[in-house]
């Protein structure tokens, strides 16, 4: 790990079992000109004198060593972005570094300065809760990809304006909250964090942006607590894919499959954070009630309870799975897929929760030595609260069964290899 020395500014490297105390900075980047890479850190600095970034890094160190860190790290300039190997691990080991630092300094380069607006014998202590939140909420920083990591990993977050002047207020960890949706349980105990359901956690992240579109999901590796590899050029979507299907490596969570997007079918993996925006308060079930599930070739392998609507339902399936579900003999019926997590209604009380699935035509597998249903999701952007005693007799963990949940994908491989199929059978049964 590349430390800066932040008397002399210097580069020195540390082996993970001998780092020093460090101060870390968060921060949103500039124009890429201006932040100072690498390289050039460790070249002649008298170019450098007049880059925003390399000003920004002098302000840091000299804070961070007032506050009596002999080192700091900076992103910008302590990865060699150069080594696709070094960047790969700096990515991955990105939590770990804002987690074991001594004090994150975290500099909103874009508030406006107290006295623009204020009385200037007034500080950041004496705003009011409105007025904390209108000056801090525009911040750039709190709608930035990376730094969702930085503000719930470190043991220690010091807030500074413009000027580097600490933001200091009895609101703060309320505004904070508020901004970012984040619990205070999680701003307070960071540990906390991992104990959040993994749909509340994608919610976090559903309003923030990155620079690389894969990024979205490299900058949640932490937050999930995994690694894998980097490779940008894989795009966005595939690399959150990836990420989701890393964390059913570790996580029997089913609030991962609880998400909405505007699409007429779907898998039960989702396309970005942006899907789990409006994620509901939402109770895990006991590991002890749920089975493994895991990607497959041909799809989604879980159990799950899988329950036919009857005419009684009617009453309180939305609209337009109705129509889906009166549609002419043609079209294959609706069902609910009980997903593996209650969610609190409108009455406060807590009741399962259901997707709409599809029976696949055709689709059958065999998993675990049992011929199982395929399905695919359908009106993904609905899930329905399940009006509680409804279900009676028809859910459980007992009435659950292997099944496979195609991705759109999936779904035309294996329609079309069901037609191919028929053609040969009938043309076996036309020759004979």
């Amino acid at each position: 790990m590349w430390l800066l020395n932040t008397t002399t500014l210097d580069l020195e490297s540390f082996s993970d079992n001998d780092l020093p105390p460090y101060a870390i900075l968060s921060h949103t980047w500039g124009p890429p000109s201006e932040e100072v890479t690498f390289v050039e850190m460790q070249g002649p600095r008298e170019r450098l004198a007049r880059k925003e970034g390399f000003v920004k890094i002098n302000d840091f160190c000299r804070l961070a060593s007032q506050r009596g860190y002999k080192y700091g790290w900076v992103d910008t300039c302590c990865i060699d972005k150069r080594n696709s190997a070094d960047l790969s691990e700096a990515i991955n080991s990105m939590y770990r570094y804002y987690y074991e630092s001594g004090e994150c300094l975290v500099y909103l380069s874009d508030t406006i300065p107290l006295d623009d607006w204020r009385d200037p014998l007034i500080d950041w202590g004496d705003l009011s809760n409105a007025e904390l939140a209108d000056a801090l909420g525009s911040c750039r920083w709190f709608t930035r990809g990376w730094t969702l990591q930085e503000l719930v990993a470190p043991t220690v977050r010091s807030f500074f304006d413009v000027e580097w002047r600490p933001i200091m207020n009895r609101h703060l960890l309320v505004v904070l909250s508020a901004i970012t949706g984040i619990g205070d349980a999680c701003l307070l105990f960071r540990d906390n964090v991992h104990k959040v359901s993994i749909s509340e956690r994608m919610s976090w992240a559903s309003r923030r942006q990155t620079t690389r579109s894969e990024d979205v999901a490299y900058s949640l590796m932490g937050i999930f607590n995994i690694c894998m590899p980097v490779l940008y050029g894989e795009g966005g979507k595939k690399a959150f894919r990836r990420l989701q299907k890393e964390i059913m490596r570790v996580s029997f969570d089913q609030s991962l499959f609880v998400w909405k997007e505007a699409l007429p079918s779907s898998g039960f993996l989702a396309s970005s954070p942006a899907a789990f925006e409006n994620s509901p308060k939402l109770g895990l079930w006991a590991p002890r009630n749920l089975a493994p599930f895991y990607m497959t070739n041909v799809g989604l392998s879980v159990r799950l309870n899988v329950v036919e609507i009857l005419p009684k339902d009617r009453v309180w399936i939305p609209e337009n799975i109705l129509r889906m579900y009166d549609a002419s003999d043609e079209e294959v019926k609706v069902h609910l897929a009980i997903i593996g997590c209650d969610v609190l209604n409108s009455d406060n009380e807590w009741v399962v929760l259901a997707l709409y699935v599809q029976p696949v035509p055709g689709g059958s597998f065999v998993i675990n030595g049992k011929i199982s249903k395929a399905y695919r999701r359908v009106a993904c952007d609905t899930w329905t609260a399940v009006p509680k005693g409804v279900l009676f007799q028809r859910s459980g963990p007992s009435r659950s069964v292997d099944v496979l949940i195609l991705e759109d994908e999936h779904f035309e491989l294996v329609r079309r290899a069901s037609r191919e199929h028929d053609e040969r059978s009938w043309d076996r049964l036309g020759r004979s």
